[in-house]
């Protein structure tokens, strides 16, 4: 008989606690939400404004930090839950208004009150569909995001400028 030598299992070595919480189940890693965009341009002719009286209808913003998914956060291409055209249609779209009413050399959080009143306003009448939302608040991640990497992009092409 050949020797075989006993090598005890690593787990023998490590204990685990009982009331370890369980993994979250495959559901709940990847929720998404399918919208219906030809509800939204339903309007009241009476008021012009979408049907949409009880604020318990409007759709709340997701738990955690804007583009910081493994730190409790959420990206906003999946918590809209929009197809890959509607999505970058809405972005570009959205690029010009920020042009237009923001400031683009500094990030949205810096900006006045007034400038982003008068932004969402701007957004909300050439997107409708930001009306589902909770204080418009995907236009404001959309320009957030937009700002942070413009603002970003033009501090580095003015330290490469500066190094030469």
């Amino acid at each position: 008989m050949d020797y075989c030598p006993y090598y005890p299992p690593i787990t023998l070595r490590k204990t685990f606690d009982k009331d370890r919480s369980p993994s979250p189940s495959a559901s709940d890693i990847t929720l998404r939400r399918m919208f219906d965009f030809e509800a939204v341009h339903l309007v009241d002719k009476d008021n012009d404004t979408p049907n949409m009286a009880d604020s318990n209808m409007l759709i709340p913003r997701p738990q955690g930090s804007l583009s910081k998914p493994n730190h409790g956060g959420y990206t906003l291409r999946h918590a809209l839950g929009w197809d890959d055209k509607t999505y970058k249609e809405v972005q570009e779209g959205l690029h010009g208004v920020c042009e237009k009413y923001l400031d683009i050399s500094t990030t949205f959080p810096k900006q006045t009150p007034d400038t982003v009143s008068k932004f969402l306003q701007a957004a909300r009448e050439q997107f409708p569909i930001f009306g589902k939302y909770v204080n418009l608040w995907p236009a404001g991640d959309f320009a957030t995001m937009y700002l942070k990497n413009k603002v970003g992009s033009d501090r580095a092409k003015t330290r490469a400028r500066t190094d030469k």
